[in-house]
């Protein structure tokens, strides 16, 4: 993980104040435990311009530059959301202070403060997403002049390195959620959505994930064609009934959680696994396990 230095600013720094008071408005309209809010939402706003169904793409490495400015632009939109702000002069206006926000999704961290809001030494939110540790970092400061470089062509200056002492940190190396692509054949995924009739495709996809956790998101890609996609998913006409006589169980965290922990798997109410028994004893688990749909 990234090693940062301690923040000064704490009671008695010149930015205390100001960006305290920032901070508790942000506290205020998102809870006292900011950190995972925000890094759900960076992870959307990747994923938005990743956009892997339609692009196979699941990396931030395989982006462009200018695609990449994208995703700061996105999480720019859903803070403003998240916030219910009002964009000002700036990106936002927090506790009456017109707020810019800066998204560098470079392992360098490069933050790019333009004129008009180091002119005045504005405040601005900084997010940070490193897609290799797959963590992410949110701070606050005041764009003083002395703590930028020089500028660019476009007259725009980068933070120093030495003063990210000056940043208040709200949230640092928070863990991104696991990345629901990972392990997925993304070419493989693409032919599967050509193939007609939602159910035949759900059990034809799980067929052959075997074991693998997958997200409700990328079932409902898979399925993006159907009126009632999560039908697909439950026995009586779905998935299930296709996979049961091939010895094949679809298994969800939200009605068979107890007997997916008991199996070794670690899953969410918005998760799915698809399990063909290889012992007794997980033949006996799934007997148990109630009926997807409930």
């Amino acid at each position: 993980m990234r090693k940062l230095p301690l923040s000064s600013v704490v009671l008695g720094h010149e930015d205390f104040e100001r960006l305290e008071i920032i901070e508790n408005e942000i506290r205020a309209r998102v809870g006292d435990r900011p950190e995972q809010v925000f890094t759900d939402l960076i992870v959307e706003a990747v994923e938005f311009v990743l956009d892997p169904v339609r692009t196979g793409r699941t990396e931030i490495r395989e982006l462009d530059n200018v695609e990449k400015t994208f995703i700061g632009l996105k999480v720019e939109h859903f803070l403003r959301d998240l916030f219910d702000a009002p964009k000002g002069l700036r990106d936002l206006v927090l506790a009456g202070q017109d707020v810019d926000v800066k998204t560098t999704v470079s392992k360098s961290w490069s933050w790019m403060i333009p004129p008009e809001t180091f002119r005045d030494e504005e405040p601005v939110l900084l997010v940070a997403a490193d897609e290799t540790a797959r963590k992410a970092w949110i701070g606050l400061l005041v764009a003083r002049q002395i703590y930028l470089g020089a500028p660019n062509r476009d007259g725009k200056k980068s933070i120093l390195s030495s003063s990210y002492k000056h940043i208040r940190w709200i949230a640092t190396g928070v863990d991104w959620p696991p990345n629901r692509w990972e392990h997925i054949d993304i070419a493989r995924f693409r032919e599967l959505r050509s193939i007609k009739g939602g159910t035949v495709r759900a059990a034809k996809f799980f067929e052959e994930n075997l074991r693998r956790v997958i997200d409700r998101r990328v079932l409902l890609a898979l399925l993006f064609d159907q009126k009632d996609p999560m039908k697909r998913l439950r026995e009586n006409g779905g998935a299930p009934d296709i996979l049961l006589p091939k010895g094949i169980r679809l298994l969800s965290g939200t009605f068979n959680a107890p007997t997916l922990s008991k199996l070794g798997f670690c899953v969410t109410s918005e998760e799915f696994v698809a399990i063909l028994p290889t012992t007794d004893t997980e033949l006996a688990l799934l007997n148990t396990a109630a009926p997807e749909g409930g």
